[in-house]
C-alpha cells in the first residue's frame, strides 16, 4: 500500500490523471478514500460509495475519455497540517464520440497522511457565457 506523505498535493493530481487516460480502474480507485464523494462531470448523481465511484469510472474508461489538466490554473491551499484542496480546470476528450471536449473544472480534497488520499471530488462542466447570469 502506498503512501504519499513524501509527495506534494499536485502529485496526487498528476497520478489521478496518469491511471484516468491510461483506464487503470483499480490505481484510480486505489486513490479514492472508502468514505469519498464524487460529484462527477458526466452524471447528475452524487457518488458516496467506491462501488458507485469504481461503476462511473468503469462507464468512462469504456467511452474512452481522456483528461488534459491545466497546471497553470490550478490553486493549491493548505486546510490543516495533511488536507489540501486543489481546484483548477481540465478538459475531457470523448475518443469514442468525435473527440468532443468537455472544457471542465475540478475541486479534489486531499489527505497526505492517507494511503487512499482522495477524501473528495467535485467536477462540472464549464457553463458558456451564454449560459452565465
Amino acid at each position: 500500500m502506498e503512501t504519499y506523505q513524501d509527495k506534494k498535493p499536485e502529485d496526487i493530481i498528476k497520478l489521478w490523471v496518469e491511471y484516468f487516460n491510461s483506464g487503470n480502474l483499480k490505481a484510480i480507485m486505489d486513490l479514492y478514500n472508502n468514505e469519498s464523494i464524487l460529484m462527477p462531470t458526466f452524471l447528475p448523481d452524487i457518488l458516496t460509495s467506491k462501488d458507485q465511484i469504481s461503476v462511473y469510472f468503469e462507464k468512462v474508461i469504456a467511452n474512452q475519455v481522456r483528461v488534459e489538466i491545466d497546471h497553470t490554473q490550478m490553486l493549491i491551499k493548505e486546510i490543516s497540517k495533511s488536507n489540501y484542496a486543489l481546484t483548477g480546470s481540465y478538459i475531457f476528450t470523448n475518443k469514442k464520440d468525435k473527440n468532443i471536449k468537455h472544457q471542465s473544472r475540478f475541486t479534489f480534497l486531499i489527505d497526505m497522511l492517507s494511503s487512499y488520499p482522495i477524501k473528495h471530488h467535485h467536477s462540472s462542466k464549464v457553463v458558456s457565457k451564454s449560459e452565465s447570469i
